[in-house]
């Protein structure tokens, strides 16, 4: 019996036959005076009111009146049955135009009155059921970027309360799913869900607003050594999470990047205090990813005074970007535009280049989970076989195809057998791989 509901009744009677009507199925709490009804509402939290039209000092339209005032949504949306002997029907016109949710006529008839209330309460659970399914991110569990500005902008308008907005970006996550695929990548976002969930309280908000990109919404007062503590935390724990899925051979560039911003102090609404997250974030960002910082004003007008970079610390930000030891793992784009990059500077510098695609051939009913582990390992087998300045991408469900820079055709073959010498008797049986060539520039 979790649910619960508030009989409203200034007269013992209905009062009391209401009461022994529901008390086997619900929690029931009884009122005999509206106005004492309404200032408990906050302990009572009833999933139902079933409130008597006429009473002295507050009738049932005032109790509507003021209950749809309230500014907790929870209580102001609690469904209100009025009860009554009345038979006008403008008298119900007026009840349902202030919101009440339905009529049920005195004398109360037992059974009429349970069933009644059971079907109101099933359909506000399924009610909830789906507005949660709609709030939630599939993927990870987590509050979506809708149901996160609802909940941070009721709390800020509600309590007028201080709080903070940390906004979260995984650093370099294309790569992930570039060398690992998505598979790879959405299991990486869930992993990380795991631990943000770790590191907020109940009365928090975190959610996946796109992509990578994650919010935590800490409720209340942090200074500025607990909000210190509480990044590095997670910055920690979310470089040891990724190390676990991706392995420590890769995990070293992948990080978190997490821009703060205050509230009342940067904003007093969700749109404000992500601006100023994001703007935070980007310091992060352009210092080179990793850690967090905290807006300030100060540091937006120094930024706007001067945005230039020395020539080294540019270079060192790019070479910082430069994540795998092996060959370079890129996606479909950035092979495209490295391909007419070298073929308009090979020809020049007459620097040959060496297409190879492979091709995973295997039955057209075979498991699809099974071959993409197989393309994972063959990717990662290619990755750490082919030399570092040789250019990888995987086109298509079964396919890579590589760029061999300095090659000539005849040496391509060299770095073809060392990729299929580290291949087992098992998988050259289980999947054997077709490999073409073709000369991009002789």
């Amino acid at each position: 019996m979790s649910q619960r509901v508030v009989i409203v009744d200034d007269e013992l009677i209905p009062r009391k036959i209401a009461e022994k009507a529901l008390k086997d199925h619900y929690q029931i709490a009884t009122y005999d005076n509206a106005k004492t009804a309404l200032e408990d509402l906050p302990n009572s939290k009833p999933d139902i009111l079933l409130v008597d039209l006429h009473m002295p000092e507050m009738d049932g339209y005032a109790f509507l009146k003021e209950i749809r005032r309230l500014e907790r949504h929870d209580l102001a949306n609690i469904p209100v049955v009025i009860m009554t002997s009345d038979e006008d029907s403008g008298a119900e016109i007026k009840g349902f135009d202030l919101g009440a949710y339905d009529y049920i006529r005195k004398p109360l008839l037992p059974d009429l009155l349970l069933r009644r209330v059971e079907r109101i309460i099933k359909r506000e659970q399924m009610l909830k059921h789906l507005e949660k399914k709609a709030d939630i991110d599939v993927l990870t569990g987590l509050f979506n970027r809708s149901a996160c500005v609802q909940q941070i902008n009721e709390y800020l308008q509600m309590k007028k309360d201080t709080g903070l907005l940390l906004m979260l970006d995984l650093d370099h996550f294309k790569m992930v799913n570039d060398r690992f695929g998505h598979e790879m990548g959405d299991q990486v976002l869930m992993e990380v869900a795991k631990v943000l969930q770790g590191l907020v309280r109940s009365d928090d908000v975190l959610g996946r607003i796109g992509g990578d990109e994650f919010i935590i919404f800490y409720r209340g007062f942090w200074n500025e050594d607990a909000l210190k503590d509480r990044c590095e935390e997670i910055c920690l724990k979310v470089k040891s999470c990724l190390e676990h899925v991706l392995g420590s051979s890769v995990s070293g560039q992948f990080g978190i990047s997490i821009g703060v911003a205050m509230a009342p102090q940067q904003g007093s609404d969700f749109l404000s205090l992500y601006q100023k997250a994001d703007e935070a974030m980007y310091h992060v960002k352009s210092a080179g990813h990793g850690g967090y910082f905290v807006f300030s004003e100060e540091q937006e007008e120094e930024e706007e005074i001067s945005n230039v970079v020395s020539l080294p610390e540019i270079q060192k930000r790019i070479e910082g970007r430069d994540y795998f030891p092996g060959a370079y793992m890129v996606d479909y784009e950035d092979f495209c535009s490295i391909y007419h990059f070298l073929k308009r500077t090979g020809e020049r510098a007459q620097l040959p280049v060496q297409m190879v695609l492979f091709t995973v051939e295997e039955s057209s009913d075979a498991d699809r989970r099974g071959t993409e582990n197989r393309m994972r390992n063959f990717g990662g087998l290619l990755s750490k076989t082919i030399r570092r300045g040789d250019v990888v991408v995987r086109c298509g469900n079964k396919q890579y195809m590589i760029l061999l820079v300095g090659a000539s055709a005849e040496s391509s073959h060299v770095a073809i057998d060392r990729v299929m010498r580290q291949r087992s008797l098992e998988e050259q049986e289980e999947y054997p791989i077709r490999v073409e060539i073709n000369s991009l520039i002789g």
